[in-house]
């Protein structure tokens, strides 16, 4: 591909194919050191996963170069008619000059010759990219925000407060028993998660809460795979009435790096919203990671689901890392 001139610099922006991964290491390194100082996420398993399949030559991209040196890469993945980008990633030095935009306008203008994408995606939890956001405007995604939040383990809990709902009546609590995670629980799960998202913006965000097959896939992804860390059973919750046996909560528990726990997934079935469980969920497991030495718990939320948000920094979460995602198509 030809080299075009970006903010006073030469970018040469190739496929991650033609790129051997030795001359990326340094940047997946770089990666995730940045994680880990910002997110307080030891990001190493999904960076070797990743890597293994750039070292196969099957990591579907684009990477920069500047004067030969690797400073930036993005790649995505396509699953029938869906596209998912994956990460674009720009080394700290090269921020600010072009390089994110380049990297990303290869990846849409190279989706649009695939016939069978219909929608497209990014999600990904991206650091500085500040590039990006007319270009997907401009091509007609939507753009939502996103807030990664975090509580320090070690500080008073504020959970203590009990601030009234944003918005209605605040709803009689069930009889209910919360216990720890079952494998058992996987399909009730998925269909509660399916349904609390049901009209909600995340709903537009990422399709896979669409449908129930979908949230199936998701949680997949949560209990077994590295992508959201590493799945904790014992620490993560099902909230169960008594009076029908039915499962109408569930919170999705891992370990992100050591003594640093993540929130994955909370969901109440929308008949018992507003009810306090979710709170109760929260604090059970907070309690659960303190018990257990955790010094940090993390989670993440779009911003305009201000219930959720309101939740989450009633419970003591704080913001530490906002960023865009994107969504074009059915």
């Amino acid at each position: 591909m030809a080299t075009a001139p970006v903010s006073n610099i030469d970018v040469n922006v190739v496929p991650l194919a033609d790129v051997k991964l030795a001359r990326l290491e340094d940047l997946f390194d770089r990666q995730c050191d940045e994680w880990f100082s910002l997110l307080r996420w030891d990001y190493t398993g999904p960076s070797r996963l990743i890597r293994n399949v750039a070292r196969e030559g099957e990591l579907t991209g684009f990477a920069a170069s500047v004067n030969g040196d690797v400073v930036g890469f993005a790649f995505y993945v396509i699953e029938g008619s869906r596209c998912s980008v994956g990460d674009i990633y720009v080394a700290e030095a090269w921020r600010g000059r072009g390089v994110d935009r380049r990297l990303t306008l290869s990846i849409l203008e190279h989706i649009e010759k695939v016939p069978r994408v219909r929608r497209v995606e990014s999600q990904c939890l991206s650091i500085g990219n500040d590039g990006i956001d007319e270009l997907f405007v401009s091509r007609g995604f939507e753009r939502f925000n996103r807030q990664y939040l975090m509580i320090n383990l070690d500080s008073p809990s504020q959970s203590s407060r009990r601030p009234q709902p944003v918005s209605g009546k605040a709803r009689s609590l069930p009889d209910v028993v919360i216990r720890p995670w079952s494998d058992s629980d996987f399909s009730r799960a998925a269909q509660v998660i399916h349904a609390s998202y049901v009209g909600q913006h995340d709903s537009k965000i990422n399709a896979q809460y669409r449908t129930e097959p979908g949230c199936v896939e998701l949680m997949s992804i949560l209990t077994d795979t590295l992508w959201c860390g590493k799945f904790l059973p014992e620490k993560s919750k099902t909230v169960i009435d008594r009076s029908s046996g039915n499962l109408i909560g569930v919170l999705i528990a891992s370990k992100i790096a050591n003594r640093a726990g993540h929130i994955g997934q909370i969901s109440i079935a929308p008949a018992v919203q507003g009810c306090g469980l979710g709170r109760r969920l929260i604090e059970a497991t907070l309690g659960n990671f303190r018990e257990s030495g955790f010094e940090t718990t993390s989670l993440a939320v779009t911003k305009e689901n201000f219930r959720a948000l309101h939740l989450y920094q009633s419970c003591g979460f704080r913001l530490v890392h906002s960023f865009p995602v994107f969504f074009h198509g059915w």
